[in-house]
C-alpha cells in the first residue's frame, strides 16, 4: 500500500521497510508468550486502523525538519514515537 501523498524513494525507508521495523521492535520487547499474542494482536488492530501509516507520514514531515532531530527512521526514533505509542495503548 503506498501513499498517494508522499514520495518514499525521498526517506531512507519505505512504508512497508518502516512497519517490518516498527514490528520488529515492538514484538521484540515482549517479555513472555503471552504478552507476544497480545502484542500481535494490538499490533493487527493498529495496522488495520492506519496507525502505523500516520505515525510513516509523520516522520517523513519532521524528516527534512531543520529543529527535528533527525533520527526519525533509524532504531532509536522508531523506538522513541511509533513502538512508544503501541506501548501506550
Amino acid at each position: 500500500m503506498k501513499s498517494e501523498t508522499i514520495d518514499e524513494s525521498k526517506y531512507p525507508m519505505t512504508y512497508e521497510e518502516f512497519e517490518k521495523r516498527v514490528s520488529e521492535l515492538f514484538l521484540g520487547e515482549a517479555d513472555s508468550p503471552k504478552d507476544l499474542e497480545f502484542r500481535r494482536y494490538l499490533l493487527k488492530e493498529e495496522k488495520e486502523d492506519g496507525m502505523l501509516r500516520r505515525e510513516y507520514e509523520s516522520a517523513c514531515y519532521y524528516y527534512y525538519d531543520p529543529k527535528s532531530p533527525d533520527n526519525e527512521f533509524t532504531d532509536e526514533g522508531l523506538l522513541m514515537q511509533p513502538v512508544r505509542i503501541l506501548e501506550m495503548i
